[in-house]
């Protein structure tokens, strides 16, 4: 642990309590840093590309791994889930190739008790531990540096909400020296490494992921992979739309999936018409949720072109798909929040989609209040909250080469059309 993060540490609940009784009213919690397992390279570089993966046999690798409930805002309930039941056999009930229905109540309690015991007893503990042993196993340069990336973020998202004076007053001098002091260490190292904050961003992102993918997929198993009706609902609106786009005049029948997941999606875009698998395209940074997406959804072929559904384990921003215009629609679920860089990523999103009614989804089931609730709860995961309606005809205006109209705006956090509809936006492209 780094000197500054020490002295934060001690003096957050000092600075907490304070707060607390101020003028200065603000919500900050520090959540368990959930993302992915990434294995560095010797140029200590984030940018390992994991490419498509059909061998169901290679893709089954570190089996034991298993998902978590995030603290921090992220995920749902139960990350104090435990057993002490042992239960023989190593299997679980697999889903259709369509997501499949809901397990019944004793298939559920033995994928459950299956899961937990892959965590060793508690997923939460589990999922933690495994985090805590991916960044351990990163190289000393990038360790260190994303150490002080996570502590710095973490310092500048609770000083602020804070007025000046609040600041003068919780926040010893010393302690802002000291931060400073890590802002040019920090800036040293990534130049010295060759690291962007996108990459260091990424290695949490990357971490807790795989660290989480396999108890999510198999939570989603569990319920048939599908969210409370209501919710279902604005996802299957979503995901409509995206469908649409493939089916209109001059379409190239393909869909791309940002943030795939596990494969959250798919049976929601098959159930709203996406007919063959070969019109399905995932990418995600996690090359363990892209992994149970594959044992879940990768084996359906079109019977006429023989071809499935791709999922990709890489960079969205960096991946290579095969050139400009090559997509209907472009959707990200729960996603957009999670990337680094928003507007590159929407460039990017533009850069893929046809022209001439090409569409941009973004869809959060649960809204954008609940996104600024992922960003005050742990903002080294999630950098900032998703954009009001205000702020996409701002970017648009600003940024004319995107060639985006705004079809469909989205609900502003904590309004009566959210508790509706949470967040929906569409851009078409002209």
């Amino acid at each position: 642990m780094t000197p500054s993060l020490q002295c934060f540490t001690r003096l957050l609940p000092l600075v907490v309590f304070f707060a607390r009784t101020s003028t200065s009213t603000f919500a900050f919690t520090f959540g368990s840093v959930k993302h992915n397992c990434w294995s560095p390279t010797k140029s200590y570089t984030t940018n390992p590309s994991f490419q498509i993966v059909h061998d169901l046999d290679a893709s089954v690798r570190h089996r034991h791994r298993s998902n978590l409930f995030l603290s921090g805002g992220f995920g749902g309930g139960g990350a104090s889930s435990k057993t002490t039941k042992k239960k023989g056999g190593k299997g679980s009930q697999k889903p259709s190739p369509v997501g499949g229905k809901k397990m019944n109540p004793r298939d559920a309690k033995r994928a459950k008790n299956e899961l937990v015991e892959r965590y060793g007893g508690d997923i939460g503990k589990g999922t933690q531990e495994r985090i805590e042993d991916a960044v351990d196993a990163l190289e000393p340069p990038l360790r260190e540096a994303a150490e002080l990336y996570k502590a710095i973020t973490q310092f500048d998202a609770l000083v602020a909400p804070m007025t000046p004076a609040d600041r003068n007053r919780l926040i010893p001098p010393v302690q802002f020296q000291m931060v400073e002091d890590d802002r040019k260490k920090l800036m040293l190292m990534r130049e010295d490494h060759n690291l962007s904050e996108r990459e260091l961003h990424n290695v949490y992102q990357r971490i807790t992921w795989d660290a989480s993918a396999d108890a999510k997929a198999t939570q989603a198993d569990i319920v048939g992979n599908r969210m409370k009706p209501e919710l279902q609902e604005r996802i299957t609106k979503a995901c409509t739309i995206a469908v649409e786009a493939t089916e209109s005049e001059g379409a190239m029948g393909k869909v791309l999936d940002v943030g795939c997941g596990h494969g959250a999606i798919v049976r929601s875009l098959v159930d709203a018409g996406l007919s063959e698998p070969d019109m399905y395209v995932g990418i995600d940074l996690s090359s363990e949720m892209v992994k149970n997406a594959i044992e879940r959804y990768g084996s359906a072929r079109n019977g006429r072109t023989g071809k499935g559904r791709i999922f990709v384990a890489d960079d969205f921003y960096t991946y290579d798909f095969g050139g400009d215009g090559v997509f209907d629609s472009v959707i990200l679920c729960s996603a957009l929040h999670d990337l680094p860089d928003m507007e590159s990523a929407i460039s990017k999103a533009s850069s893929l989609l046809r022209s001439n009614g090409g569409k941009l989804v973004i869809v959060h089931a649960q809204g954008a209040q609940h996104v600024l609730g992922q960003n005050q709860a742990n903002p080294v995961m999630v950098k900032r909250g998703l954009p009001t309606e205000k702020e996409w005809n701002e970017m648009l205006s600003d940024n004319d080469e995107w060639g985006f109209t705004l079809e469909y705006g989205p609900a502003d956090p904590r309004s009566d059309r959210e508790m509706k509809e949470g967040y929906l936006a569409v851009l078409s492209k002209t």
